[in-house]
């Protein structure tokens, strides 16, 4: 690219691919979540059910979390939920005897493939307004995007924290108290 389309200058929200597919993406969840109150598990349940359905085999909490987007803790309350309803399960890693991973039971799967449809409804209300070619190079652009962020994740190391805060943003105290 001999230009950059973003300057300091001109950077606006609104034209903003970050700010606009993070904005597109919470809305959504948010009109799924609202749709799945008449089923019986949340929009966030049923997306978590869909990627163990679509592993071979059960996966890491990491794998999951990464997967769905979640942090460690609301996945982990996620998972406790569908497990105590019996739609997910927690067993040891046959690679890793030490390891628990997250496998999607007999009735996960059926509660996870009856409620597609909701998803199915939603998504085709979303697409109604563009034309058979509009959605083609939209899903087409945004393959091409996450193939790209993909690559990007995977080259770019972790950035390290600034000197006298933690990995969680916090400053660092001292022994005697005062802010390091």
């Amino acid at each position: 690219m001999s230009n950059p389309r973003y300057t300091v200058d001109n950077h606006e929200p609104s034209q903003s691919i970050g700010y606009l597919i993070k904005r597109c993406g919470a809305l959504m969840t948010q009109i799924a979540e609202r749709r799945f109150e008449s089923t019986n598990v949340s929009f966030t349940q049923w997306a978590t059910l869909m990627t163990l359905c679509n592993s071979a085999e059960p996966i890491s909490a990491t794998q999951l979390s990464n997967n769905c987007g979640h942090d460690m803790g609301a996945l982990t309350r996620v998972v406790d939920e569908l497990e105590r309803r019996g739609l997910v399960r927690r067993e040891r890693s046959r690679r890793d005897r030490r390891a628990v991973e997250i496998g999607i039971t007999p009735a996960g799967r059926r509660q996870a493939e009856s409620a597609k449809r909701v998803i199915v409804e939603l998504l085709n209300e979303l697409v109604a307004p563009y034309s058979d070619a509009e959605f083609t190079a939209l899903v087409g652009l945004l393959q091409r995007m996450l193939v790209h962020l993909q690559s990007a994740a995977a080259a770019s190391p972790a950035a390290p924290a600034p000197a006298g805060h933690t990995t969680t943003g916090r400053q660092r105290k001292s022994k005697s108290g005062a802010l390091a």
